[in-house]
């Protein structure tokens, strides 16, 4: 009975991620439209309000085009791979109560965020295209050295909740009688930090380099159509729409309150959209600069600081 309930919350999880990442789109296209004086999707019954069935149909019924020479396997069932992998960093979400923990939920979440750039890698290889490999470069490049910073970041807060657990960033803001501000307050530069480290994973605006459109025609993604496309598309998505909740979740502790941690990834939404919509793309050696001289130093220190505190057990 208890595994059933588990995948029947779990099933739920998905379908209502998978139904998220469908009307982010059409959120995206409408704040988009309105940034630059136009209405966007507004055809497609009221409002346009299926707009993301429609695209989802065209590209599902989309002619799939096949590159001389590819590497037709891994063509085929890498960008499902990159799916599988978004799906499953869903698995530290508790949906319906706290039916089930993972207490090592975020070295899970290490593992398969690390995991995704071999599939990536793969996504580019396979299509045996010049311009792939380019925007493979640049984006391993870029997701290798942020998720350094990611990772430090993420573990300068376990020092202070002595877990891995996921719900504990809740329950320790909750014990301390600060609740939804002690980590955003007390870390609100890691905070910054770690959402530019959270960008740059994600390959958003304005650090989208491997899909300039000016360079690379498309990037990673080039020659994927039809489901292919639609598979890479939801991955993408779906990550943002995560570190949304990791993101909240870790500095203001909204675990049990599902409905206020709901609302923080639809802001994060918003925000990540109006980025996109407002800041131009930056130069490629900017953003490494950023990082291995800027954010990851600032890291490595607070790291130092923290584990010499947690050493001399100043923390309780």
């Amino acid at each position: 009975m208890y595994l059933l309930i588990m995948l029947i919350n779990f099933l739920i999880l998905f379908l209502m991620v998978f139904m998220s990442v469908a009307f982010f789109t059409l959120l995206e296209r409408k704040i988009l439209g309105y940034i630059q004086l136009r209405k966007g999707p507004n055809k497609f019954f009221i409002k346009g309000i299926f707009q993301p069935m429609g695209d989802g149909l065209k590209l599902f019924f989309k002619e799939v085009n096949y590159p001389n020479n590819l590497n037709f396997l891994m063509f085929l069932f890498s960008p499902m791979f990159s799916l599988f992998i978004s799906i499953i960093f869903w698995l530290i979400y508790p949906f319906l109560g706290f039916n089930y923990i993972m207490n090592f939920g975020l070295i899970f979440m290490f593992c398969c965020s690390s995991f995704m750039v071999y599939i990536f890698l793969l996504i580019s290889w396979s299509s045996n295209s010049n311009y792939s490999v380019l925007g493979m470069i640049r984006f391993i490049s870029q997701m290798i050295s942020y998720e350094v910073s990611m990772m430090l970041i993420i573990m300068n807060m376990l020092f202070m909740i002595n877990s891995f657990n996921l719900n504990n960033f809740c329950i320790y803001q909750i014990n301390i009688k600060f609740f939804f501000f002690f980590f955003f307050f007390f870390f609100f530069f890691m905070f910054i930090m770690l959402l530019i480290s959270f960008l740059a994973e994600m390959n958003r605006s304005p650090f989208d380099f491997s899909e300039g459109e000016s360079e690379l025609v498309s990037g990673f993604n080039i020659e994927f159509s039809s489901m292919s496309f639609i598979f890479i598309f939801l991955s993408e998505y779906m990550s943002i729409m995560f570190m949304g909740m990791l993101l909240f979740e870790m500095f203001f502790g909204l675990m049990m309150y599902k409905f206020y941690l709901n609302l923080m990834i639809l802001l994060f939404m918003f925000f990540v959209i109006w980025l996109r919509g407002f800041l131009p793309r930056f130069r490629y050696d900017k953003l490494m600069y950023l990082i291995w001289k800027l954010i990851l130093p600032l890291t490595l220190f607070m790291f130092m600081f923290n584990f010499s505190l947690k050493l001399f057990n100043l923390y309780h």
